[in-house]
């Protein structure tokens, strides 16, 4: 069983209920450098433990002690605090963020050593690009001071120029660098982008943020439905010389196209689900569905969990992994089946059992009664 360790758990508090580190540093009233060694800890002082549980509105004391107690306390050694506390951006993982944890991830970075260039690819609709560099910019000089972060723009034609002036940026006294690159995929050049990162944080051993788009669409080409990217080839390509994360935009543009092509070529959350269901009850996989749907949760942020029917022991919910798009429903319509993007489960309240879904029972599913 994996020891309790408090400072993780303040962490995953803090994930869940403040937008950013430095939003409940700020309430803590301490500097966010601070307030990430708090997460490293498996023991704090009672005074700032009882501060945090009134800010979380969480009895840390109670937790505490029981684990104490138990003996399931984890015990603290010099590598915990970055290898716990890097959990926003994991190796040989490409994570995908809301808008609402841009700033966190961000803080993170910047705040932890780092050995590895961190290539984050921005939303491009509401939240274009150069937006992107000026909040990595802010956050960057809350951390490390009013112009202590150097901006770079660069593109295709100007890479060479980067290269030259790298000498000269190790030298400056700039903590950190954030650079947009104005291309579109790895035939514009994220290869030689991605090599001068390295090359300039490896020479100036100074935090470096590349920032690039993310765009991605599902197109029709022979009558077949094409997923592009600038994202998956650059992180399958990278992925063990980068930290890559995806900063999605309001409308999770990002997501939506992944998980449309994945619903059409029949192998997104709602198939993999409807796959554990047997052709009689009897066989179905419940414990697979639950992770699924825990899983499609965490990672989906197009997903929905919405109660349509209840009574005093059932309920109904229409399990959704997106709402295809008004200009997708038409433009789709004949490479997407109905069903790949939601499905009907019906479940004991009391004990969270499954009992029917759709297609077991159509009529009864689609009816306006339990039966």
């Amino acid at each position: 069983m994996e020891k309790y360790n408090i400072g993780q758990e303040i962490l995953k508090e803090v994930k869940a209920k403040y937008p950013s580190v430095t939003a409940f540093a700020k309430d803590l009233c301490k500097s966010s450098s601070a307030t990430y060694e708090i997460f490293g800890k498996t023991s704090l002082d009672t005074d700032l433990l009882l501060k945090i549980s009134q800010l979380l509105e969480r009895d840390f004391f109670r937790e505490f002690s029981e684990k104490c107690l138990n003996g399931e306390v984890a015990v603290e050694n010099k590598d915990m605090t970055e290898n716990h506390i890097n959990c926003l951006l994991p190796e040989d993982e490409l994570h995908v963020f809301t808008y609402d944890k841009h700033e966190m991830v961000l803080e993170e970075y910047f705040l932890l050593p780092r050995k590895k260039p961190l290539v984050a690819f921005c939303g491009w609709k509401n939240r274009g690009e150069e937006a992107c560099v000026k909040q990595t910019c802010v956050i960057g000089e809350n951390i490390f001071g009013k112009g202590m972060v150097r901006s770079l723009r660069v593109d295709s034609n100007n890479l060479a120029d980067l290269e030259a002036q790298i000498p000269i940026l190790t030298s400056i006294p700039q903590k950190a660098f954030v650079i947009l690159y104005r291309g579109r995929g790895l035939d514009n050049g994220y290869d030689y982008v991605i090599l001068l990162t390295e090359k300039l944080l490896a020479a100036s051993g100074k935090h470096v943020v590349l920032i690039c788009s993310n765009r991605n669409w599902v197109s029709i080409t022979n009558d077949k439905a094409v997923y592009s990217s600038n994202v998956e080839p650059t992180f399958d390509t990278w992925k063990e010389r980068i930290f890559a994360c995806v900063l999605d935009n309001c409308e999770n543009d990002f997501v939506y196209n992944r998980e449309l092509y994945n619903a059409i070529k029949g192998c997104g959350y709602i198939d993999a689900i409807r796959n554990c269901f047997g052709s009689h009850m009897e066989d179905i996989d419940e414990e697979k569905v639950k992770q699924l749907i825990a899983e499609a949760k965490e990672k989906l942020s197009t997903f929905k969990d919405t109660i349509i029917k209840e009574d005093e022991g059932r309920e109904r919910h229409l399990i959704s992994s997106l709402v295809v798009r008004p200009e997708d429903m038409e433009k789709f319509k004949r490479h997407r089946a109905k069903e790949a993007v939601s499905i009907w489960i019906d479940v004991f309240k009391d004990t969270g059992t499954i009992y029917n879904f759709q297609g077991s029972f159509e009529s009864m599913i689609l009816g306006d009664d339990f039966v």
